[in-house]
């Protein structure tokens, strides 16, 4: 919204006034940002409490070098694709769990009325067979699940900030739209930096200083040591999955770095576009894996009721 006010010819200050009269549920924090902007602070600075790191220094590279209006446009894009997804993820969800319910209603029943009957058909070795199968199960379950939890969250929290960017690029399933999502955000800050005519050097000192755990402070650490090194980018890329492989046929073209900036500038839109594209995807695929795990609960809860009669039906045999 902020962009579209900007876009007709509102100040900031109005535009931030505008927003608490439609978005009153926004009033304390807009209120937090006024208040910054009053004692000569930045846009992006008076949102640093509210956003994530990577945010904040993407508006205020904006806001530096005068994008500010387009960097908020792109913002607000990404943010109604997030809530379209969202309401979308609840509507697929809708039905399943209503199935769900339905289904945890059929167990309840089975285990308060069914099983307990079944018990009493069975001969007492093949009772106490079941009932030691469903209890080491349970415990192998309880026992190694925590562990295991544990252990991968002990190994997370060691892992340095660039680590931890790689290994979201390999998730199965989504590490592709972590991948997207880092090469539309490392994209477009370049792009936005090149156009308003910083040079490489200049571009590592201002990111440099920026937080251990963003994007750009890892991405100006990986060039930093290129160029202190001698080594070729194209050789060192392959090991960072965030850092898109275009980046080197850009860079490689040889041209200016204005048109550099401006070539990105289109590569991150097509980026933004890709990532869309594959949330969208992902959850065409979360109603069909929801009624499969369901319909192993079915097969499992007859499995439960048959084999047990199956044993009895032997021992009269």
């Amino acid at each position: 919204m902020i962009h579209d006010l900007l876009t007709v010819g509102f100040s900031l200050q109005h535009a931030l006034r505008f927003t608490k009269t439609v978005m009153p549920g926004l009033t304390p924090l807009l209120d937090d940002v006024e208040r910054q902007l009053a004692a000569g602070e930045m846009l992006a600075t008076g949102l640093q409490r509210y956003v994530s790191q990577d945010l904040y220094y993407q508006l205020r590279l904006a806001e530096l070098h005068g994008a500010l209006g387009q960097t908020l446009n792109e913002l607000g894009t990404l943010r109604m694709a997030e809530i379209r997804q969202r309401r979308k993820l609840r509507s697929l969800l809708q039905y399943p769990l209503i199935l769900l319910g339905m289904l945890v209603m059929v167990v309840s029943g089975l285990v308060i009325f069914v099983y307990p009957e079944l018990n009493s058909w069975q001969t007492q070795s093949a009772n106490n067979h079941w009932q030691a199968l469903a209890i080491n199960l349970g415990a192998y379950l309880l026992t190694f699940l925590p562990i295991i939890g544990g252990f991968n969250w002990y190994r997370w929290q060691h892992l340095s900030s660039r680590q931890r960017m790689i290994r979201r690029c390999h998730w199965p399933i989504v590490g592709r739209s972590y991948q997207l999502y880092y090469s539309y955000y490392l994209t477009t800050n370049l792009a936005g930096m090149l156009r308003h005519g910083l040079s490489l050097q200049e571009i590592i000192r201002v990111t440099s200083q920026y937080g251990e755990q963003s994007l750009l402070y890892q991405f100006s650490a990986i060039i930093r040591r290129l160029v202190d090194e001698g080594e070729q980018f194209d050789r060192v890329i392959v090991s960072y999955p965030f850092i898109p492989d275009e980046l080197v046929v850009f860079i490689n073209k040889g041209i200016t770095m204005e048109e550099l900036g401006d070539e990105l500038a289109v590569f991150a839109q097509l980026q933004f576009k890709r990532l869309v594209h594959s949330i969208e995807r992902l959850l065409v695929w979360v109603q069909p894996v929801v009624f499969v795990l369901i319909a192993a609960a079915i097969v499992s809860l007859y499995l439960s009721i048959l084999l047990p009669i199956y044993h009895s039906l032997q021992g009269v045999a």
